[in-house]
């Protein structure tokens, strides 16, 4: 409807006319009314970055420049540098924290009790020692299950400054868990966290009269995330 107006907008920064073409077409879908033009900072960086993009990240992209051509445009230029700093697997699970609210997240500790003190005329106490097995298991998986991309894809989020994780005060068993979600968490990394408490184990004895503790928390969106999601839907 507004290509025309969109690509004399893109024409100064010297693209492809095949890629200003589609991404014209592309934001003209998104417009319902007549176009502004982007600021240049903004709309520079988005051109300059769409070409090496994957699908998702152009769909972002598209996203950005649209709202950019909007009347009183408050986009902010960080904006095309956040979605430069994420691949597929860090937009879906940062959509899917965005849908859900808050997503739970689940540590997982090793603990044992042992004796301290009783020398010195000091008294002897018991002592809760925790070592940590599996972190930051959450219900989002991947469709080839690969557990460490969703880690890697956490840890880009939260150094983003797009997601926050919040933990409860207490570990606890996994019976003593009143959310249903937390234990489905469990159930689903059980093979992993049995694997892992069996070869910590075997490396350090001690712990063979051990218990497992779970540490719950959820992930939320900070206000930066929320913000990005309103606009790169």
């Amino acid at each position: 409807m507004f290509e025309q107006q969109i690509t004399a907008y893109l024409q100064p920064y010297g693209m492809e006319p095949a890629v200003q073409e589609e991404i014209a077409d592309a934001v003209g879908r998104r417009l319902t009314q007549q176009p502004c033009q982007p600021a240049p900072a903004l709309a520079g960086n988005i051109l300059r970055q769409y070409g090496w993009a994957g699908e998702q990240q152009k769909a972002r992209y598209i996203a950005l420049l649209a709202a950019a051509m909007q009347e009183d445009s408050t986009v902010h230029p960080a904006f095309s540098f956040l979605v430069s700093q994420m691949d597929a697997t860090d937009l879906s699970l940062l959509d899917t924290i965005g849908k859900q609210g808050r997503m739970p997240v689940l540590d997982c500790y090793l603990s044992r009790m042992k004796k301290s003190g009783g020398f010195a005329g000091k008294p002897c106490e018991d002592v809760v020692t925790s070592v940590e097995l599996v972190t930051r298991m959450t219900e989002f998986l991947p469709e080839d299950g690969d557990y460490e991309r969703v880690q890697a894809a956490m840890d880009n989020l939260l150094r983003l400054g797009l997601v926050d994780i919040r933990m409860y005060a207490e570990r606890q068993a996994l019976e003593e868990m009143q959310d249903n979600r937390y234990e489905d968490i469990y159930l689903l990394f059980q093979p992993v966290v049995d694997e892992t408490v069996k070869q910590f184990c075997d490396r350090f004895p001690q712990y063979r009269e051990r218990s497992v503790r779970l540490h719950a928390g959820n992930l939320t969106l900070t206000a930066l995330g929320s913000r990005f999601l309103r606009v790169c839907k």
